[in-house]
This record gives C-alpha cells, structure tokens and sequence, in this order.
C-alpha cells in the first residue's frame, strides 16, 4: 500500500502515518451480509485477505444467523496461498451448508475445481457483468 494515495494518511494508525510503504496487513478487510428472509445469509467478500471462512463466520456470530444462503466473493486462495489451504477452504464451506458459492477472480482454479467437484451443484462461475439474485422471484 502506499499511504496518501487513494487514502487519507490521517486514518492511517500513527506508526503507519510517516512512511512511503506498508504492507498490507488486511486490517481494513471488509465483508457484507444480508439476510435474506427465509433463505438465510448472503456474505459478500471482498478479496477475504482474512479468510472468507472468517468472514462467514463473523456474520453468523453478529446476525445470530447460522443458515448461509451464499458465500460471494474472492476467496484469496491464489499463490502465496497453497493447494492445501484451498482444499481445506472447500471443506469447511461444505460444513457450512451454503446453498450457492459464487467465487470470484482471486478464488484461484485450485479452490474453484475442488468446489465445482465436491458441490457440482452449488458453485456458480462468476463472470464480468453477471448479475444475482437472491430473494422472492417477482
């Protein structure tokens, strides 16, 4: 990150104000949930620097909402992150029972293929454009 631009260096915490570089710790990592009545959560991350499962959860704890209806977003599951941490990301989506997960670019194809092979019929490929939604048909 580089304080100043696209930013107020104000915000920034005091050791971060007076430096030309700081990496980027993801404390600013943002994540939204609606709850979609009778159908459960929708999480929308961001890049979910701090883990979409994280996130997920978080919204489950504050909403006191266990039923996930989507999980939307990029995962970060590309390198640096391994193979590993993406199988392991499919597996507690699997726990959470979401009903559609919807990855976005920085998913990665490890974590989009495993998703696509152990949920073929909840992972939804996202695409520039794509629109969803969730709620009551009119």
């Amino acid at each position: 990150m580089l304080p100043g631009q696209n930013c107020n260096r104000a915000l920034l915490e005091p050791a971060k104000r007076d430096v030309d570089f700081v990496v980027d710790d993801a404390v600013h990592e943002l994540g939204t949930a609606f709850n979609v009545a009778g159908r459960g959560l929708v999480v929308i991350g961001s890049c979910s620097h701090r883990g979409v499962i994280n996130t997920v959860r978080r919204a489950q704890a504050v909403s006191g909402i266990d039923k996930v209806h989507a999980i939307v977003g990029g995962f970060h599951l590309i390198p640096p992150q391994t193979k590993q941490q993406a199988l392991d990301t499919v597996a507690m989506m699997q726990a959470l029972k979401p009903d559609y997960i919807i990855p976005g670019h920085c998913s990665g194809d490890q974590f989009t293929a495993a998703a696509i092979q152990a949920m073929p019929d909840k992972v939804i490929r996202s695409v520039v454009g794509a629109c969803y939604r969730f709620g009551k048909r009119s």
